[in-house]
This record gives C-alpha cells, sequence and structure tokens, in this order.
C-alpha cells in the first residue's frame, strides 16, 4: 500500500518536473525526483545539473543527501 502511494508520489514529481523543463520554467523544486525529471532529455552533464547550485558544494551536499541513508 505505501509502496505503490511513494511510487506515484514519485510518478507525480517527476512528471511536474518534465512538465516544467518543456514549459521552459527553471526548477521549482529541489526535491531529487522532481530534478531528474526536470533534467531528462538534457544531455548536457554535470555542467547540466550543477547550473542550478550556486556552489560545487551546495551540488555536492544536495547529491551526498539525497543518497545518503536516513539517521536514526
Amino acid at each position: 500500500m505505501f509502496d505503490s502511494m511513494f511510487n506515484a508520489l514519485n510518478q507525480q514529481q517527476y512528471q511536474q518536473g518534465q512538465h516544467d523543463r518543456d514549459a521552459g520554467l527553471l526548477p521549482q523544486s529541489e526535491n531529487s525526483t522532481y530534478l531528474e525529471g526536470y533534467l531528462k532529455g538534457r544531455p548536457a552533464g554535470l555542467d547540466g545539473i550543477i547550473q542550478y547550485f550556486p556552489t560545487v558544494d551546495f551540488y555536492l551536499k544536495w547529491k551526498f543527501d539525497k543518497v545518503a541513508p536516513p539517521s536514526a
């Protein structure tokens, strides 16, 4: 039950990112699923992703926070 709700939410955020990308809007969310959807279809590599962060440190914090396991 929760798995399907979580997948539906992820898909919704992903689709919103793609919609905003296609509309030419800058990213409106910091959610990693949203940003993945936003960046899909823009084969700019790391430069295309990092341009939305003020510094490399902010990018690294975002990158590692999204893959880090939750702390107990």
